[in-house]
């Protein structure tokens, strides 16, 4: 179900110093509900939407609390310093796709729905999880919004493939498995780059899924600054070959250390600052047509997992418009 934004997931200190230079996140969000959405001010607009839902990660035996994720990034966001115009350039939260009772297959349809429809009003949607089970209701939001002819390309920052079997159901570690279904039973091309894979966390038989859709990948040890030039070559190429880009960050691709609040905690993983630079990249090619954030499970964080998840939402913003 769709559940309106609320202006009480926003708060935080106010400044003593008066005036604009001195305001914050929480003080110029506009809370507006997505039947009163008007269209975006500027182009590629980001925007707000949480996904509440933990039933993928339940289903995918991981740890439950994911469906919390998206006002714990809120409150992480709340205390930000504000430094742009927020007249000119509005900070929008248009509040939660919710998944209840189970039902993830609606969830997943509303999910779509709402994404094709702040598509159409223009705005880039930032959607906050939720488990990684937010990729497939995402991508038929894009689909459903772009045309036929047009090429999709996912870029997948994740120490998984989620490539698994659904046979019993869709969960979070079956979404691009269903997206790769879904284009070969509507004959649309499947363009797929995971970045950060832990050999470790993926069975061979996932590999071979990969191997034969001919898709590459980019394992977590070789994500290195002595190697990011050709990180950056890889990401671009595969960027040529598509039209637009959904990107999805899986907060397990970093190690626990940095990210204990995820739903698959990992020991190993790639370094914040590099999937910072890898985000920048992507960015840079202008073909970004809606980006995620999923598994952040406030339950097992201590707050460094949401503050790290708001922060790469914050240098998004920044790029638009500071």
């Amino acid at each position: 179900m769709y559940r309106k934004p609320e202006k009480s997931n926003w708060s935080g200190r106010i400044d003593p110093n008066k005036g604009k230079d001195a305001l914050l996140w929480h003080q110029v969000i506009e809370c507006i509900s997505l039947d009163d959405l008007p269209p975006a001010k500027n182009k590629c607009q980001p925007i707000l939407l949480g996904f509440k839902s933990d039933e993928g990660v339940k289903r995918n035996m991981g740890r439950i609390g994911a469906a919390d994720g998206p006002d714990a990034m809120r409150k992480a966001m709340s205390g930000f310093a504000l430094h742009f115009d927020a007249d000119q350039y509005p900070l929008i939260d248009c509040g939660d796709v919710v998944a209840s009772d189970g039902d993830l297959n609606g969830a997943h349809q509303e999910l779509a729905q709402a994404v094709t429809g702040l598509l159409s009003k223009k705005y880039l949607p930032i959607v906050m999880g939720g488990g990684h089970e937010i990729s497939y209701g995402h991508y038929c939001g894009i689909s459903d919004f772009t045309d036929r002819d047009k090429v999709i390309g996912i870029i997948n920052l994740d120490a998984h493939f989620d490539l698994r079997p659904y046979a019993e159901g869709a969960h979070s570690g079956s979404p691009f498995r269903q997206i790769l279904d879904d284009c070969r039973k509507h004959k649309r091309e499947f363009h797929y780059f995971p970045i950060g894979i832990n050999p470790a966390g993926n069975q061979q038989s996932l590999f071979k899924v990969l191997d034969e859709a001919r898709q590459t990948f980019i394992v977590q040890d070789q994500i290195r600054w002595d190697n990011m030039a050709v990180i950056k070559d890889q990401i671009l190429t595969f960027a040529d070959d598509v039209d637009h880009i959904y990107l999805t960050l899986d907060l397990d691709v970093m190690p626990a250390a940095h990210a204990p609040g995820v739903s698959a905690p990992a020991a190993f993983g790639v370094d914040p600052n590099h999937i910072r630079e890898m985000i920048r990249v992507v960015f840079s090619t202008n073909k970004v047509i809606s980006f995620d954030i999923a598994e952040l499970n406030p339950t097992y964080d201590d707050g460094r997992t949401a503050k790290l998840a708001g922060s790469f939402i914050y240098d998004l913003i920044a790029q638009y418009h500071i």
